[in-house]
């Protein structure tokens, strides 16, 4: 029996410019890539989430904005896969509560999904009479949450039945600050507001790692299925301020968990236990010697994979546009292998392909997916083959039976 692999790459981007989903056929093969169709070009799919047994794929909308309306937050959105011709048909959405979602990720029991959002950094000044009588005023901030729905029988997305609302400082901590990305101009709010960038599971399902960014931080949970309800478990402080932990993985057999940053070239790796505990067992740079500041800002990392067997790291650092392989040893801990040009400009999403031969890197400025063979002692050597896209930034891979 002959197989299919489809492969979905989510766009993003800073411009308002068209988005959307873009789905490929991928060859096994040669690891090439061939466009089917590219839709919903008004939705920010930053990131997915593939259902691969039920084929079913989930996708954020970025936004800030309910449509047509001022603030509101973002949608959370279910497509059908088509089995025959790989293309999507849109379910159903739900509005995410919160500003910008960013993530998704599912129990394993597939009857949940959550997103975190990573939160619009504006304010609002209120005027407010004091308990004494005198007039001031307070800032507020747009509320930051994990959010959970559940999922119907038919793969569409329930109502919300649960939030874990993430505090922020409000301005008033000590390392509260104000930062503007010298390129984009982006407005990142340092220990000020909580920005959670991504949520992932771990292997077996029972416990979920949050990185927030905006507070330099790390959240454990875990969901009660049966009440529908998030159970906060621990948290952790990184100890470098505006770092920005940004995304992470589970390792597949071992009780580790690895986490890159947006703001600084360094990855963090902790030990868990069954409680959702987090230790930190050490920190690793990602770059040999110090590069400076790049167009005016550090280098840091984009995304993170880990190869299934355990054995190799994988990621992706903007500014150099490269991609950095770290070798793990029998305990888990990473060293530093390999450091490869992407070939592209920001290499914002990486995926391993499903018979683990070669690497796909969705570099989101340069609106191009490069391809790489991941060698037995798994280096990347480019494959020199690059493939028109429209701002890659989340990629998944679905293989389905002819």
């Amino acid at each position: 029996m002959s197989k299919k692999v489809y492969t979905y790459v989510g766009n993003w981007g800073f411009a308002p410019a068209p988005k959307g989903i873009s789905t490929f056929e991928y060859d096994m093969e040669t690891g090439s890539l061939e466009l089917i169709e590219t839709i919903r070009e008004d939705i920010a799919a930053g990131q997915l989430y593939l259902d691969d047994e039920n084929r079913i794929l989930y996708s954020v909308d970025e936004c800030g904005e309910r449509r047509g309306e001022i603030g509101g937050g973002g949608y959370v959105l279910a497509f059908r896969i088509d089995p025959m011709t790989g293309k999507l048909d849109f379910i159903n959405e739900q509005q995410s509560l919160s500003p910008e979602p960013s993530y998704l990720s599912m129990t394993k029991s597939k009857k949940y999904i959550i997103a975190c959002h990573c939160s619009d950094p504006w304010h609002v000044t209120k005027i407010i009479r004091k308990a004494d009588g005198s007039l001031g005023n307070e800032v507020l901030f747009d509320d930051t949450a994990l959010v959970l729905f559940p999922i119907r029988e038919d793969g569409s997305i329930g109502s919300p039945c649960d939030v874990m609302i993430t505090e922020g400082t409000g301005g008033k901590g000590p390392n509260s600050q104000r930062n503007v990305d010298p390129v984009t101009n982006h407005i990142q709010l340092v220990e000020v507001i909580s920005r959670l960038h991504a949520v992932i599971a771990s292997p077996d399902g029972r416990i979920f790692i949050a990185c927030d960014k905006g507070m330099d931080r790390i959240l454990s949970f875990r969901v009660d299925e049966e009440e529908g309800k998030f159970v906060k478990l621990d948290e952790y402080k990184v100890e470098e301020v505006a770092s920005f932990p940004r995304y992470g993985v589970f390792h597949p057999s071992l009780p580790m968990f690895y986490c890159d940053n947006e703001n600084k070239a360094l990855l963090n790796y902790f030990h868990y236990d069954e409680n959702g505990k987090l230790e930190l067992l050490g920190k690793l740079d990602l770059l040999t010697e110090d590069v400076g500041l790049i167009d005016g800002k550090p280098v840091g990392a984009q995304d993170i994979r880990i190869h299934p067997n355990g054995k190799t790291l994988y990621v992706t650092l903007c500014g150099l546009n490269d991609i950095i392989v770290m070798s793990l040893d029998a305990e888990g801990r990473p060293g530093l292998k390999q450091q490869i040009h992407s070939h592209g400009k920001l290499p914002r999403g990486i995926w391993i392909s499903p018979d683990q031969r070669y690497l796909l890197s969705g570099n989101m400025l340069s609106g191009d997916i490069t391809t790489f063979r991941i060698q037995e002692d798994g280096t990347l050597e480019y494959t020199g083959n690059k493939y028109a896209a429209v701002s890659p930034s989340a990629i998944r891979m679905l293989t389905l039976e002819e």
